[in-house]
């Protein structure tokens, strides 16, 4: 796209312009600063003339300002002026997680894992599905703290689900309901977010993004996911379960999901695997709770124990064994059958 910078220079007089930080389909994103305020900015720039686009430029603006969570890009203003539609929103200065990626430790890519499902929990409360979660739409601030950024296809949904209009989103992440344009609901960013997981903690993704689009769709349908190579069982086993191909064999919900990866962490990494990590997180306190606390080792005493005898007197055995004529038989439920990873 190409913009005229005095066009938006006329559009947003309180700002001055600085460089192009990205580009995408239907637009640029160039950096900016608030002459008053001395507040540095991203101002995306998107042509009016292809409003029509999934989601809408205003929407999308509308939906980011509804939202008030750390782990998403927070939107100031949005202004419509010469055909041109602009986002003015907080500058990331870490860059994207695909330029972050290389190297990224296992506890990182966990917890990075964390504040995604943290933002789609704020999402999914405001009846929105993001659509698009990918390396590129997830960006750190200068402090490392995870930023969800570009809600451009975001998609409102009614109870549970929301009907898919056409098929939108990146291939390399798509559930199986959005390429068969069916029901969307939260567990479809939960797929999208196993997958960026797995490609995190693997090197790899599951499938071969090089693979024609029909195979790689094929793939996504019908090809359940290898464990990801030298990821621990408690960690993989939450990944999986979010790749499963029917939704509702995926975790319930973003929140559930964040526990079942804090908890397993916790346990392959060590209660301190967050700080490890270098990611800055803002977490609710069960899942905090969930990241720091090793899970107990079962009580070794048994559930019902016998009283002590009497005091041995004469040839009788030291403690022998008392009944309890009055106690209840100890019943136990039996534990329910693992959940199929689809």
């Amino acid at each position: 796209m190409l913009v005229d910078r005095a066009q938006v220079v006329a559009a947003l007089p309180a700002y001055e312009l600085g460089i192009r930080l990205g580009a995408g389909a239907f637009g640029l994103v160039l950096q900016g600063r608030h002459r008053d305020l001395n507040r540095d900015v991203a101002i995306k720039v998107l042509d009016a003339a292809q409003e029509s686009a999934p989601g809408g430029f205003k929407a999308e603006a509308q939906i980011l300002a509804a939202m008030d969570h750390p782990h998403v890009v927070r939107v100031y203003d949005y202004v419509e002026a010469d055909g041109l539609c602009l986002i003015v929103m907080e500058l990331l200065a870490g860059g994207t997680l695909t330029s972050q990626r290389q190297g990224m430790t296992p506890e990182a890519a966990c917890a990075v894992g964390l504040a995604v499902a943290e933002a789609l929990t704020c999402a999914h409360a405001k009846n929105v599905l993001h659509r698009d979660i990918k390396p590129d739409n997830i960006l750190f601030d200068a402090g490392s703290l995870v930023k969800v950024t570009d809600f451009g296809i975001a998609k409102s949904f009614a109870g549970s689900a929301a009907t898919a209009s056409g098929r939108a989103g990146t291939p390399k992440y798509m559930a199986p309901e959005q390429i068969l344009v069916g029901r969307l609901g939260p567990s479809t960013d939960l797929y999208a977010l196993g997958m960026l997981l797995y490609e995190l903690l693997a090197g790899a993704p599951p499938f071969d993004p090089a693979l024609p689009l029909p195979a790689l769709y094929q793939h996504h349908l019908d090809t359940a996911p290898a464990p990801p190579a030298s990821v621990p069982e408690p960690v993989s086993d939450v990944v999986l379960q979010a790749l499963a191909k029917d939704p509702a064999a995926r975790q319930p919900s973003a929140h559930a999901f964040a526990l079942d990866l804090a908890r397993a962490a916790c346990r392959v990494y060590g209660s301190q695997w967050i700080t490890r990590s270098g990611i800055r997180l803002r977490l609710d306190d069960d899942i905090r709770e969930a990241a720091d606390r090793p899970p107990q080792p079962a009580d070794p005493r048994p559930v019902n124990p016998q009283p002590a005898g009497p005091p041995s007197t004469g040839s009788q055995p030291a403690n022998p064994p008392t009944a309890n004529p009055t106690s209840e038989p100890v019943r136990r439920t039996p534990a329910p059958a693992p959940r199929p990873l689809g």
